[in-house]
């Protein structure tokens, strides 16, 4: 039998004095690598893991400016780039959101309105990936991007309903969909995310109102049922505007490491600040590093939910006969006497029911 790859932490170093000694001595001296480059390889095989199935991953935080979309493009460009691509980051605003304004690549200019109304012919069985492709944005880092609504006359909102459509569809050609939600937690298609995510992630930066934002999120999530969504949450910070004092920083990482599963700093980029167009490309070495230990923990959840195969499910019984409307209407109605129902015991027959709702009119 074939042995086990060796384990990354064996290769030689590229970080560092000890990559260095590595490069000037032509490979003869090959040290190991120091202990924050082996961590950073163990996440990128944490990313590049085994999940099973397709996979929703939400990213909640009601408080604007809290960092959302942020941290969804960042967690859909990371894991996308390791994973090999089937990533998609999915603006799931009820009207209008801002991710897609944000990534790199901005065509076509369809959003979900354009994918709904395709939604026949995608579901069924001529639907290709090469027809979803109109659809989406494809950017640099694998990762494809379904836009929100832009249209300024329109009425309607993105609710349960049409999140159920999309979500059929995004999971039929990615394994993997990171979701942007918007600041409404009552709203129909942020409470379908909830109920439908397998990881929830929680942005915040280490100030109070974004924390508390936060909070009352996690109670919410909770008194609609939603306990082992919150307790396998991941939390990632950024760094305030003004650091915080060393006691709320405390406090406010003791909070939710103790509500959530994981928590994750990640540190203060240029390049994703002010709202404007993030470039994954440009972002900071330490940045990126950052955001790969974030996707590693995402990823370490989405494998602790458990996935059944589609060959370990109960088959669904086989369809029961019915007979024909014909036949329907051509059965006698039962004599009142004989109709239990109405004598308060026993179901009534599918033949009875239209003459008792007949009756009751």
């Amino acid at each position: 039998m074939l042995s086990a790859p060796p384990s990354v932490i064996t290769d030689p170093a590229n970080w560092g004095w000890r990559g260095r000694v590595r490069r000037l001595t032509g490979g003869l001296i090959k040290p190991k690598p120091g202990q924050v480059e082996a961590r950073h390889r163990l996440a990128e095989v944490a990313v590049r893991q085994y999940i099973g199935g397709a996979r929703l991953v939400m990213v909640a935080n009601p408080k604007g400016g809290s960092g959302v979309t942020t941290a969804a493009l960042m967690l859909a460009h990371t894991l996308a780039t390791l994973r090999g691509g089937s990533t998609v980051a999915w603006d799931n605003n009820e009207a209008r959101g801002t991710l897609a304004d944000r990534a790199e690549v901005t065509t076509p200019p369809t959003t979900v309105w354009h994918l709904l109304g395709a939604f026949e012919r995608l579901a069924g069985p001529s639907g290709s990936a090469g027809d979803m492709s109109h659809y989406l944005r494809s950017q640099p880092s694998r990762v494809d991007v379904l836009a929100s609504d832009v249209d300024v006359a329109r009425r309607e909102q993105i609710g349960a309903g049409e999140c159920g459509r999309l979500g059929l569809l995004l999971s039929r050609f990615y394994r993997l969909t990171v979701m942007d939600t918007g600041n409404n937690p009552r709203a129909g298609n942020w409470l379908w995310a909830a109920h439908s995510a397998d990881v929830l992630v929680v942005p915040i930066t280490l100030e109070v109102d974004v924390a508390q934002t936060a909070a009352f999120m996690l109670d919410s999530l909770v008194a609609h049922g939603l306990k082992d969504l919150v307790s396998g949450a991941v939390t990632v910070i950024r760094p305030a505007v003004t650091a915080p004092e060393a006691q709320v920083r405390a406090q406010l990482l003791e909070y939710f490491a103790a509500r959530t599963a994981l928590v994750v700093e990640v540190p203060f980029d240029d390049q994703l600040a002010g709202g404007k167009p993030m470039v994954y490309g440009r972002i900071s070495e330490a940045s990126r590093r950052a955001w790969v230990a974030a996707a590693a923990a995402v990823a370490d959840r989405l494998a602790a939910v458990h996935s059944t195969r589609p060959d370990q499910m109960t088959p669904p019984p086989p369809p029961q006969h019915r007979p024909s409307p014909q036949a329907q209407s051509r059965a006698p109605a039962p004599s009142p006497q004989h109709n239990t129902a109405d004598q308060g015991g026993g179901q009534a027959s599918v033949t009875a029911l239209p003459v008792r709702r007949s009756q009751a009119q």
